[in-house]
C-alpha cells in the first residue's frame, strides 16, 4: 500500500521510567503534573539522564511522586507519560518494585525487599505511609440477586473506581439484578481506609437506586442524628406529619428482586441521595442571583438535636394553608389571635363602658371608679394611682391610627396599641381552600 500507509502504522513505543522529580503547577514550565524521569533499560541499567514529561491524557492526571514507575512515549519530539503503574495494587503505595538507590544514582544502601520501613521506603521518610486499602465492591446478598452458583462465579463484575492515595474515592457501580437490568449507584467517600464503604466515618455522598440506606451499607443500626439519642422522642424527624407512621422512612427501597414483584412495583422508585459528614455547609454567595432553593413533591423535614435558628436581614414569608406551632396544635383547640380583630373587639367593649350609665331614680349618671371619679373622665388627683387610666384613655389608645404604603398595605404607626406587633403579621381568615 506504499509509504504513506507505512508511516501511518509506524510503531509508537512505550518505555519504562522512574520518577526522579515532581513539579507543582507553579514550577517547571508551569505545566501541572510535569515530572522529571529517568529511563530504565532492561529495568536495571543505570543512567544519569533525566527527561521532562507531561501527562499523556488531557484532563486526567493521577497522583504521582518520586520513585513511582511510569511508561513514557516520545511523540514528535515531545515526551508524555502515563502512570504511575499500579505496582502494589494499593492506592497509597505505587512505588517502584525494582527500586534501588544505585539504579537511581543515589547514595547506595541496598534494596530492602518486602515490607519496608519509612526510612527504607522508596518514597522517603516524609511521605505519609498510612495503610489504605483499595475500595472494593463487597458481596451484598440483600441486593445482588445473583446467587453463589457456578454461573455467579462466571458472571462476577467489578465496579469503576477512582481513588486518591489517602482514603478518598469515587465508585461507579451497581447492585441488584432483575432480568437484564442492574441498578446503578455512585458512592463518594472521604477518609475511607479499610476499603469497606461506611457512613460512620469521614464524609459520604451516595446516589442509590435500589435498596434502603441500611441495605446498601449493610448497617441495620443506621439512624439520623436527631433519631439516635431516643428514637421514641417526640422530636424525632417527621414527627407531626400525617399518617400512621410519621417517622423517617428508613426502609425506603424495592426489597424483593423477583421479576414478578419488580414488574408490580415498577413505578415504586427507590432512588435516593445520602449526604453525611460531621458538618455540612451550603452557601449561595451571588448577591443578586444566589438563591438557595429546596423543592419537594412530598414533605420537607428539618430536625436538630439542639436548636434551630433562622436569621435573615430582609423579610420572611411563610405561605401555608395551615400553620401549627407544636404537634398538639393540629388538634385545633387553641387558635391564634388576629391582632386587628382583637383591637376592634376591645375598642367596642371600651366604648360600651365609656357610654354606660347607671340609673338613679330614673336619672342616668356616669359609672364611677373606686374613688368616685367617673370612668370616662381622666382624673389627676393626688390620691389616685397615676398608672390608672380612664375609659376615655383606653378608647383613645385602641383607636386605629394607620397609614398606607405604596402597595396600599395598611401600616400601623408607633402610637397604635402596644399589643400589635410592628414586625410580625399573619393573614386574615379569608382562605377557602385551607383545612378549616
Amino acid at each position: 500500500m506504499g509509504r504513506p500507509f507505512e508511516d501511518l502504522t509506524k510503531k509508537t513505543e512505550f518505555n519504562l521510567g522512574s520518577v526522579f522529580k515532581v513539579y507543582y503547577g507553579d514550577e517547571g514550565d508551569g505545566s501541572s503534573q510535569q515530572i522529571e524521569l529517568k529511563p530504565l533499560r532492561n529495568n536495571y541499567t543505570r543512567t544519569s539522564t533525566t527527561l521532562s514529561a507531561v501527562p499523556l491524557i488531557r484532563g486526567l492526571s493521577d497522583s504521582i511522586t518520586k520513585n513511582d514507575l511510569v511508561l513514557y512515549v516520545v511523540i514528535e519530539k515531545k515526551i508524555f507519560y502515563i502512570g504511575p503503574l499500579n505496582t502494589n495494587n494499593l492506592p497509597f503505595d505505587s512505588s517502584s518494585h525494582i527500586y534501588d538507590k544505585e539504579i537511581m544514582g543515589e547514595e547506595v544502601w541496598g534494596n530492602v525487599p518486602g515490607n519496608m520501613t519509612k526510612e527504607s521506603h522508596p518514597y522517603g521518610v516524609k511521605y505519609p505511609l498510612e495503610n489504605v486499602n483499595k475500595v472494593y465492591k463487597s458481596q451484598n446478598p440483600k441486593l445482588e440477586n445473583l446467587g453463589y452458583s457456578t454461573q455467579f462465579e462466571s458472571s462476577k463484575y467489578t465496579d469503576t473506581t477512582l481513588e486518591g492515595r489517602h482514603g478518598n474515592s469515587i465508585r461507579l457501580g451497581s447492585y441488584g439484578v432483575v432480568g437484564d437490568y442492574a441498578f446503578p449507584n455512585i458512592k463518594i467517600h472521604n477518609e475511607l481506609f479499610n476499603g469497606i464503604e461506611s457512613i460512620d466515618s469521614g464524609s459520604c455522598i451516595s446516589m442509590l437506586s435500589v435498596g434502603s440506606i441500611r441495605d446498601n451499607f449493610q448497617n441495620d443500626d443506621f439512624l439520623l442524628s436527631i433519631d439516635k439519642q431516643n428514637p421514641q422522642s417526640s422530636f424525632r424527624l417527621n414527627n407531626g406529619n400525617d399518617g400512621d407512621d410519621n417517622s423517617f422512612y428508613y426502609d425506603y427501597s424495592v426489597k424483593n428482586f423477583s421479576d414478578a414483584t419488580f414488574e408490580q412495583n415498577a413505578n415504586q422508585e427507590s432512588h435516593q441521595i445520602l449526604i453525611t459528614s460531621d458538618r455540612i455547609t451550603f452557601d449561595a454567595r451571588n448577591p443578586q442571583f444566589g438563591d438557595f432553593t429546596v423543592s419537594s413533591n412530598h414533605n420537607i423535614n428539618f430536625g436538630a438535636r439542639q436548636n434551630f435558628t433562622l436569621n435573615n436581614a430582609g423579610y420572611s414569608v411563610i405561605n401555608s394553608n395551615n400553620i401549627y406551632l407544636g404537634k398538639e396544635a393540629k388538634k385545633k383547640s387553641e387558635p391564634m389571635v388576629l391582632g386587628e380583630e382583637l383591637r376592634k373587639i376591645l375598642s367596642d367593649m371600651a366604648k360600651v363602658l365609656k357610654n354606660a350609665h347607671a340609673l338613679v331614680q330614673g336619672v342616668p349618671i356616669p359609672l364611677v371608679d373606686k374613688t368616685g371619679a367617673p370612668l370616662n373622665v381622666a382624673v389627676n388627683l393626688p390620691y389616685v394611682d397615676n398608672n390608672e387610666r380612664s375609659i376615655t384613655d383606653i378608647v383613645t389608645e385602641l383607636e386605629a391610627r394607620t397609614e398606607s404604603n405604596q402597595d396600599n398595605e395598611t401600616i400601623y404607626d408607633n402610637d397604635g396599641p402596644n399589643f400589635l406587633s410592628h414586625h410580625h403579621y399573619i393573614e386574615k381568615n379569608a382562605r377557602s381552600e385551607n383545612e378549616g
